[in-house]
């Protein structure tokens, strides 16, 4: 492929970059939102995510480090990754409306105790969010592997650029929120929008991850390989 498209699909590849962490924080900060209306308090519900966030970053990292390697195109399976991310953030606010009606006209008046009822909202309140934080844990292993089995001469660029790029993303998805998308759309928007932005990412990456990626060698006892 002519080495000006190349680029070109580098550049791209990291623009949209931009877009999954804006969206992955714009999730961060309208389910403190949603889940402080369940649990009754916000400094709960900040606690709740802020944990869930980051320790589910954590193994969805780990996952992909641990079967990656046999993946034959990383920036297809991200993509993947992205398309189920976005569908759990357009369904998100009709599952939560419906099972916190479950939970407070069924579940919790048959509990008898007040600390199975504190249990079943803690639990209930981190089963909503939990896979999605996997996934969005699961995104910068993915895309800076795929990058680096593409432009094995760009390292640096590769991940420097990747961590650029998501964290100026993330930043705004944070601002963006609070300021504009709560109170022009609500809740159910805020949620809605990023959902479709992770969607939009997902298609260009499943375009922009045709061809065959060259996998590196798994870490042995000569050197350290990567994804």
């Amino acid at each position: 492929m002519h080495s000006a498209v190349l680029r070109r699909r580098f550049g791209l590849l990291l623009a949209i970059f931009v877009l999954s962490g804006f969206a992955g924080l714009v999730y961060q900060s309208i389910w403190t939102h949603y889940l402080g209306l369940f649990l009754g308090h916000a400094a709960y519900a900040q606690v709740l995510v802020l944990a869930l966030f980051m320790g589910g970053m954590a193994v969805g990292a780990g996952l992909v480090a641990k079967w990656g390697i046999s993946w034959r195109n990383l920036l297809r399976v991200y993509a993947l990754v992205e398309l189920i991310i976005g569908v759990f953030g357009l369904a998100f606010h009709w599952v939560f409306v419906g099972v916190l009606g479950l939970s407070y006209e069924v579940i919790m008046p048959s509990l008898s105790e007040p600390w199975l009822v504190s249990a079943w909202k803690w639990l209930l309140a981190a089963s909503m969010i939990l896979p999605q934080t996997i996934l969005l844990g699961m995104t910068f292993p993915l895309m800076s592997g795929g990058l680096l089995r593409r432009y094995p001469d760009h390292d640096g660029n590769a991940l420097g650029g990747l961590y650029f790029t998501n964290s100026i993303g993330a930043a705004v998805g944070v601002v963006v929120a609070a300021f504009f998308l709560l109170p022009r759309f609500g809740l159910p928007g805020a949620m809605v929008t990023a959902g479709g932005i992770n969607i939009i990412v997902a298609i260009l990456a499943w375009w922009l991850g045709a061809g065959k990626e060259t996998p590196r060698p798994a870490i042995s006892a000569g050197g350290a390989g990567t994804l």
